[in-house]
């Protein structure tokens, strides 16, 4: 029996970065993130939740790949993140991307979409900003299965070209050397 992959790895901030308060995206990823990814259908997982004792970028790696979908915070330019979503993009595989409001935008990722939060977000409303996370992961994930069956056609209209253009040779072959 082939389980469906529902895994979704977070790659974003672990350690508090200056300007933050105290483990501010712990509680971003215990109250936001992970809630929002369980309400899509998946299984969240960080990095630093794996308890395996292997290289943690082998592990990171893996699941950059593996994962059914990503969900990357850009809140504070954190370079590791960035590395990460720079992975991630080579794969091409879906990726929602989210950053808080005081995160400046950098320009080689502007031309994605991304999900905007208040950063001194108020965990009582909360609920609004977990719908939008939730419906922006079910959302990307879909519009990726639709991408695949786009290019699978596109694909095949282009096999269905190249054989015709086969075809086409062969028989211009056979005129040319009077068979």
């Amino acid at each position: 029996m082939n389980k469906e992959n529902k895994d979704c790895f977070v790659i974003m901030p672990i350690s508090t970065p200056t300007g933050y308060s105290n483990n501010h995206f712990d509680i971003i990823y215990r109250h936001i993130i992970k809630p929002a990814i369980k309400k899509a259908g998946f299984k969240a997982i960080r990095a630093d939740e794996v308890s395996a004792t292997n290289k943690i970028i082998d592990d990171i790696i893996d699941r950059l790949n593996k994962s059914a979908i990503v969900l990357c915070d850009l809140s504070s330019n954190n370079p590791n993140v960035l590395y990460e979503l720079g992975l991630r993009h080579a794969i091409n595989k879906p990726t929602v991307l989210i950053k808080d409001d005081i995160t400046k935008s950098i320009f080689d990722i502007t031309m994605w979409r991304w999900m905007e939060y208040p950063s001194n977000i108020n965990l009582g409303e909360d609920k609004t900003i977990i719908a939008k996370l939730k419906t922006a992961i079910i959302e990307t994930y879909q519009s990726n299965e639709n991408l695949d069956n786009i290019n699978q056609a596109k694909e095949q209209v282009q096999d269905s070209h190249a054989t015709k253009n086969i075809q086409n040779v062969n028989k211009e072959n056979k005129e040319n050397s009077g068979n």
